[in-house]
């Protein structure tokens, strides 16, 4: 298991270096944290063809309900210089369109109004991520768990098959849990 974490954990030591000076003298926050996991994660999804996807190599992460998790993307030096990471950020409201959105982070405080949104998200094969006790069952295919104070991930793989996208197995292996889908 220690291997299988080591991509991960070299991953948000090199995130963290990318960090201004002033925020890597201190342990990253938790909304650090889930920056830069949302960052690293369009490397762990397999978009279909028939999606829209990442245009060009370009992946646009929408954010709804978590202000700091939006205002960390932003500050990864990576993002800030869009040219060159491929990444934009977009905060939207519940109510929003999220066409165009790659990967979708709703935060615990718009999760229950958020339904619509997931389900637009998964007509368009967008990656749900949140961070709320009841979000997997709730059509969320990546939910963000505090365990032993570090932030861990479980996956909803009958949420990602019904998004039509694919999960690198390197990402499944560094889940907390992984829900299978239900035989059909």
């Amino acid at each position: 298991m220690a291997i299988a974490c080591l991509p991960w954990a070299a991953l948000l030591a090199c995130a963290c270096l990318c960090m201004p000076p002033a925020a890597r003298a201190q342990a990253p926050s938790e909304d650090a944290v889930k920056a830069v996991y949302l960052f690293k994660m369009r490397n762990y999804v397999e978009w279909p063809a028939t999606a829209a996807g990442p245009a060009g190599g370009r992946t646009v992460i929408g954010v709804v309900g978590a202000e700091k998790v939006a205002e960390h993307l932003l500050q990864i030096p990576a993002v800030r210089d869009s040219a060159g990471s491929g990444v934009t950020v977009r905060r939207l409201r519940i109510g929003d369109g999220i066409a165009g959105i790659d990967i979708l982070f709703i935060g615990q405080g718009a999760w229950s109004r958020a339904a619509p949104l997931v389900a637009q998200a998964h007509d368009q094969s967008t990656l749900v991520v949140s961070d709320s006790d009841d979000a997997l069952s709730g059509g969320s295919i990546i939910n963000f768990r505090l365990v032993d104070e570090r932030i861990r991930f479980d996956i909803s793989l009958e949420s990602a098959e019904r998004a039509n996208l694919k999960l690198s197995s390197q990402l499944l292996s560094v889940a907390l849990s992984v829900a299978r889908a239900k035989e059909k």
